[in-house]
This record gives structure tokens, C-alpha cells and sequence, in this order.
């Protein structure tokens, strides 16, 4: 009789089903379990991966500007090279980030206004290079003074930021999730072992295979956690030491994983940290708040610092008991340094702007000042707390500010310019009301519909009134020029009859008294009547020397070969019997007097003929060279020449370097040549030597 029990074979087959479903059934979600912890262990990984991608962007922007400024200051395109990098590299970034949030729609909106930000950025970097470049080291420091960089740089760490921190919340998340997913992973190792305990043989080659699997997966997150080389991740023991050590913790740190591993982590603080218990207190810290996070100075092995943005994670087991602490380092050096450069940059320009004679000021694109030097303060009297926030026209005479409104609203609208890049001289207006003149120098940047003025100002009274002194001391000069030529040309003028009246009567006491006159009388009225004769022509000359001053310029273009040539002609022609060899360059035109020009060559030559009068054969050359300042016409002879010491001499009226009965002359011509040259805007001068002849030069 079977009986309504079942058959202990049944039993036994049922027990091995229900066995093989429960052993199944703990298989399945262990593996689950596994998976689970694999996929957040991704997650955690990409989270990290976020982190590091915009702490580069941000670190390849700041090293972009500090290389732009460097730039501005020295003028060294070398510095550009961290700008032309962040170009080349920025985008791709940005491109990565975007992918890697896909699946984050608030993080792909700030990804939109990053993009936004980096951009603007660049492009002015880009307007910031080419300021300098065009208009120097000035016009770039008042355009980085007066810019947004700092705006845009803070902006950009803003949204950097948000995303860090919504990327550490979800780490926070998914590390939660990951010990969660851990613990629901050993709760079915562990029920799969007491199955198999109780199934025996086949229990246990089912756990076998779970337990495989389950390595498989931890080797799968070591593998991950030992390729991330931009993070220090490893294990310490509640105690703080060092249980685990990854890639990027030993090219961060420096030690290799046999070095370190079992040695205290208090090794990575400073001294001055360790003593003041540090180690222990950020330990005690994870372990109470469950997470720890600080930026600070870590060592490395060689004892250099870094800068290190740390996270510490208390790890616990089921129980709530601790296992010891999952540390996280970013080495934040590189951005450190960029910030403090930045920082240093900008101390630099503010101190320029703080210490500037110049008046230095700002305003947006209504027209109020948004920034006022102290050199401002000095010139205009009034404070920085007085006037931000207040119209320009506060500066100005009342007659020019309907003029300024207009303009600026001609700008702000079109964007046309008529005094910004330039420099103007206008006028000022101070706290008490007095006016003064100045000179602006004004410069302005857009983004989108935001203008915004940087100016210099200088008072320049004092260079007025130096230059109102001068027309005044130069129209009492040109009176005194001209009183003195009009006395010197009257009495030049009255001198003459009177000397004609004395060689006239000499001569006739000559010619009517000879008989009744001794060889010594005679001898006196020969001396009285050359005496006469020389100060006529002295006089001629000082009447010419005078008409050389008075006479206005009628400039035309004049061949001064032809001129030379004749000049030479008529010089061989009043004495036949020497010889004289003339080389003159052909076309030498210029513009200038033609009548002024036939004197200066007609002295010229004529000093050449006459100081070459005891040579034979002589030589005389009328030419054209090269000088700093253009071309210099010269005429030189082979004659007798002259001491250069006493060259300051030669152009002065009356002023002789030979003894009159050595070689016969009034020392008016040279005189002539430098008024006339001088007339001209031109230079004269002379090089010669003893006996070696001389070379006198003139440039118009």
C-alpha cells in the first residue's frame, strides 16, 4: 500500500530540486549582486573620470591667462604657448565631458554655459594678444585692467564647481550603492556556503563557481581602480596603515607598492601637520562623519610638496564595524601654481594702477565709472567712494557733456568711434568747480551688448604753460630778431654815404693835391681810402647777410650741378692762369630757393677757389652722401684747410681762421651759407685738417 506520504526516493528528488532551486535561486542573485557591484564600481570610476577632466580644463584655462599675461608684459610670444595649448585642447575636453554626462541633463545645461564661458574667454585672450600687439604694453594693461577676466575666470569655477559637486554627490551615491551592493553580494556567498554545506558535494561546486565569479569581479574593479593614474586611491587599516596602492598613487607619491605598503600613512604629511596630530584627526574625523575632505601641502617620497585636494571614506562592514578607509589624492599643484600666478598677475597690474601719476578709471556702458585710481583721486579731487557709480559728465565742463552723452549713445548703439584708440586733449573738470586741460587716452572691449571704457588721463597744465611760456619767449625773440636786423640794416644802410664821402675826397686830394702832398701824405690817403673801401664791403655783405634773413622763401625745384657748374665758370673766368680742376656730380635737384641756393654754392665754391689759391694744381669737388638723416651735399677742396679746434668759429659773422692778407675775405660768407641753410630746416658743417684741405656739408 502506498500511503498518502511520499516515497523517500520522492523526497530525496524533491529535496535535490528544491536544493538545486534554492542553490540556483542564491546563484542568481549573487551574481546579480556581482554585477551590481561591478556597475557601480564603473559609475564610481566615471564620477572620478568627470572630476579630473574639469579640474584640467580648469587647470589648462588658468595656465592659458597666466601665459597671455606673461605675454602682455614682456612681449614674448614664448609665454603664448600654454594659450595655443588650451586652444588645441579646451574643446576636445569639453567634448569628452559632454559624452561622459549624457546620461545627466543638468549637467549637459552646464556644460552649456561652460562652453559659453570658455569661449568668451578665449576670444579674449585672442583680443588681449592682438591689443598687445598692435598697441603696446599701455594700451594692453589698461585693456587687462579694465576687463572681465576675473569675472569670467571666477564664472567658469562657479559652473566647474557645481558640476564637482553634483559629481560628488553621486559619488557619494554610488559608494553608498557599492557597499550596499557589496554586503548584498557576501550575504549570498554566504547563504550559498550553508546550502552547499547542507547539500554536500553539490552545494559546494555550485558555491565554488559563485565564489569564482565573485573573484572574477573583484579583479575586474582592482583592475579598474590600478589603471586610474591621476588619483592616489588606496586602502588604509583603521589604524592608518597602508593596506592597498594603485598606479596613480605611486606616480603621485612616489613609492612603489613594496615600499609602502604596511607603513603608516602619516609619512604623506608635513612635519608641521604631523606634529600638530593631523593624521589622527582626520581619521577620527572620516570615521565620525563617515567622509573627510580637505585641500592642503602632502609629501612625497623625495620630500617634495603638493598641493592635494583629499577624500577620505570611513569602510565599513554589515554590522556598522570598521574595516579602515578608502583615500582618494588629486594632485592639485599645477592649479595652485596657475591660481597664485594669477593672483600675482593681477597684483602687479593693480599695484601699476595704484601708483600711476596718471589718472585711471573705468566705467559700463551707461557711462558710470565703475573703477577711480588713486591718481585719479589727485587730479580731480574727489574720492573713489565719491564718484563710482556716478556719469562721467561729473568730470567734465558743463559745455561738453551734452556732447559725451551723444557720443556714448552713438557707440553703445553703432559702434562708432571717434576718440576711442586715440589720444585728445580736452578738458577737465575738478571737485572745486576749477577747469584744466588733459590728454585722454580711451579704450573700450564688447561681449554681446556689454560695453565697458578704460581711460588715461593726464593733466597736462604744466606742459601748457610751458608751451604758452615758449610762444611767448619765441614771439619776444622773433621782435628782437627782427628790431636788431632793422637797426642793423639802417645803420649798414646810413654807414654808406658817409664812407663814400671819405674815399671820394681821398681820391680827389690824391688826384688834386698829388704835386703838394709827400710820399707820406699820400701813403696815409692810400691807407685812408683802402680802410674806406673795406668797410663798404663789409658793409655790402652785412646788408646781404640781412637781406638773407628778411627775404621770404620762394621754393621751387632747383638743379644745384647747374647752379655749381656755373658758379665754377665764372670763377675760372676771373683768373684764367690757374689751375683749378672742378668735379661736380650731375642732377643733384632739390627743393628749395633758387636765389639762396646760387649764394650758398657761390660762397662755398668761392671759400674752395680762394683757399686753394696756393696749390697747382688744385682740386675742388661739389657732390652728394649719406647721413642719419637723409642725403648732405658737400663741397671739398685740396686747400689750405683748418684746425678743427677752432671749427665752432667758422659760421660766425666776422668770425676769420686766416690772416686777411694771407687770404682777403669780410668772414660774412659762411655766415650767409648757415642762415640760409638753416632757413631751409637744414644742418651745415665743416671737417678739415691743416694742409689737408677742408670739406664743408649742408643738408636742407
Amino acid at each position: 500500500m502506498i500511503g498518502t506520504g511520499l516515497s523517500l526516493e520522492r523526497r530525496i528528488q524533491i529535496g535535490f530540486g528544491i536544493a538545486v532551486a534554492i542553490i540556483v535561486a542564491v546563484g542568481a542573485a549573487a551574481l546579480r549582486s556581482t554585477e551590481a557591484t561591478v556597475s557601480s564600481a564603473q559609475w564610481v570610476a566615471h564620477t572620478l573620470q568627470v572630476r579630473a577632466e574639469l579640474e584640467a580644463g580648469f587647470a589648462d584655462l588658468i595656465e592659458a591667462e597666466t601665459g597671455v599675461r606673461g605675454y602682455v608684459i614682456t612681449g614674448d610670444t614664448t609665454y603664448l604657448a600654454p594659450y595655443h595649448s588650451a586652444r588645441a585642447t579646451l574643446n576636445s575636453r569639453l567634448a569628452g565631458l559632454r559624452a561622459l554626462t549624457a546620461d545627466n541633463p543638468a549637467q549637459q545645461r552646464r556644460l552649456d554655459s561652460l562652453d559659453t564661458l570658455v569661449a568668451t574667454r578665449l576670444e579674449r585672450f585672442q583680443w588681449t594678444i592682438e591689443t598687445r600687439r598692435t598697441g603696446g604694453p599701455a594700451a594692453a594693461a589698461r585693456a587687462v585692467s579694465g576687463g572681465r577676466g576675473k569675472e569670467l575666470i571666477r564664472l567658469v569655477h562657479d559652473v566647474i564647481t557645481q558640476m564637482e559637486e553634483d559629481e560628488g554627490r553621486l559619488l557619494a551615491q554610488r559608494s553608498v550603492t557599492l557597499q550596499a551592493k557589496a554586503r548584498l553580494a557576501r550575504l549570498a556567498a554566504w547563504t550559498g556556503a550553508l546550502v552547499a554545506l547542507a547539500l554536500a558535494g553539490l552545494a559546494s561546486v555550485l558555491v565554488g563557481r559563485e565564489m569564482a565569479g565573485r573573484r572574477v569581479a573583484e579583479e575586474r574593479l582592482r583592475l579598474l581602480v590600478g589603471s586610474v593614474r591621476d588619483y592616489a586611491i588606496y586602502m588604509v587599516d583603521p589604524a592608518g596603515y597602508v593596506k592597498s596602492w594603485n598606479a596613480g598613487a605611486e606616480r603621485i607619491k612616489g613609492y612603489a607598492p613594496p615600499e609602502i605598503l604596511g607603513q603608516h600613512f602619516a609619512r604623506f604629511f608635513t612635519p608641521e601637520d604631523v606634529a600638530a596630530g593631523r593624521p589622527a584627526a582626520v581619521l577620527h574625523a572620516a570615521a565620525t562623519e563617515g567622509r573627510y575632505e580637505e585641500e592642503n601641502w602632502r609629501l612625497r617620497k623625495d620630500g617634495s610638496r603638493f598641493w592635494a585636494d583629499v577624500v577620505i571614506t570611513a569602510v565599513r562592514d554589515e554590522r556598522g564595524a570598521l574595516l579602515g578607509f578608502a583615500k582618494v589624492t588629486r594632485d592639485l599643484t599645477e592649479r595652485k601654481r596657475a591660481e597664485q600666478a594669477l593672483r600675482a598677475s593681477e597684483e602687479r597690474f593693480r599695484i601699476l594702477a595704484v601708483t600711476a601719476n596718471d589718472a585711471i578709471l573705468s566705467a559700463d556702458a551707461r557711462g558710470h565709472i565703475t573703477y577711480f585710481n588713486p591718481g585719479a583721486e589727485r587730479i580731480f579731487g574727489l574720492t573713489s567712494d565719491e564718484v563710482i557709480d556716478r556719469p562721467l559728465t561729473t568730470l567734465m565742463p558743463e559745455r561738453f557733456r551734452e556732447a559725451h552723452r551723444a557720443g556714448l549713445a552713438r557707440y553703445v548703439a553703432t559702434g562708432e568711434a571717434r576718440v576711442i584708440g586715440k589720444t585728445v586733449e580736452l578738458a577737465g573738470r575738478r571737485k572745486d568747480g576749477t577747469e584744466f586741460p588733459l590728454e585722454l587716452s580711451l579704450a573700450t572691449w564688447k561681449h554681446g551688448s556689454e560695453v565697458a571704457f578704460t581711460a588715461i588721463i593726464r593733466d597736462i597744465t604744466a606742459r601748457k604753460e610751458g608751451e604758452d611760456q615758449r610762444r611767448r619767449y619765441a614771439a619776444q625773440l622773433e621782435a628782437a630778431n627782427k628790431e636788431l636786423e632793422a637797426f642793423s640794416y639802417s645803420v649798414s644802410h646810413d654807414l654808406r654815404a658817409p664812407l663814400r664821402g671819405i674815399d671820394g675826397f681821398s681820391q680827389a686830394l690824391l688826384e688834386d693835391y698829388h704835386e703838394r702832398l709827400d710820399d707820406t701824405g699820400r701813403d696815409f690817403l692810400q691807407r685812408v681810402r683802402a680802410g674806406s673801401q673795406r668797410m663798404a664791403t663789409l658793409i655790402d655783405d652785412l646788408l646781404s647777410l640781412s637781406r638773407v634773413t628778411r627775404s621770404e622763401l620762394q621754393l621751387a625745384e632747383v638743379n644745384l650741378s647747374t647752379l655749381a657748374a656755373a658758379t665754377a665758370a665764372e670763377l675760372q673766368k676771373s683768373d684764367p692762369t690757374r689751375a683749378v680742376m672742378f668735379s661736380i656730380a650731375p642732377d643733384l635737384v632739390v627743393r628749395a630757393d633758387p636765389g639762396l641756393m646760387r649764394i650758398v654754392l657761390q660762397n662755398l665754391l668761392g671759400n674752395a677757389w680762394k683757399f686753394t689759391a696756393k696749390r697747382s694744381p688744385a682740386h675742388v669737388e661739389f657732390g652728394v652722401t649719406a647721413n642719419d638723416n637723409g642725403r648732405a651735399y658737400f663741397v671739398r677742396d685740396d686747400g689750405a684747410g683748418f684746425d678743427m679746434a677752432y671749427a665752432a668759429k667758422l659760421f660766425g659773422a666776422f668770425q676769420r681762421l686766416h690772416a686777411a692778407a694771407e687770404f682777403p675775405g669780410t668772414g660774412i660768407g659762411l655766415a650767409t651759407v648757415q642762415r640760409i641753410v638753416h632757413r631751409h630746416g637744414g644742418q651745415v658743417w665743416a671737417e678739415a685738417a691743416p694742409e689737408r684741405g677742408a670739406t664743408f656739408y649742408f643738408t636742407l
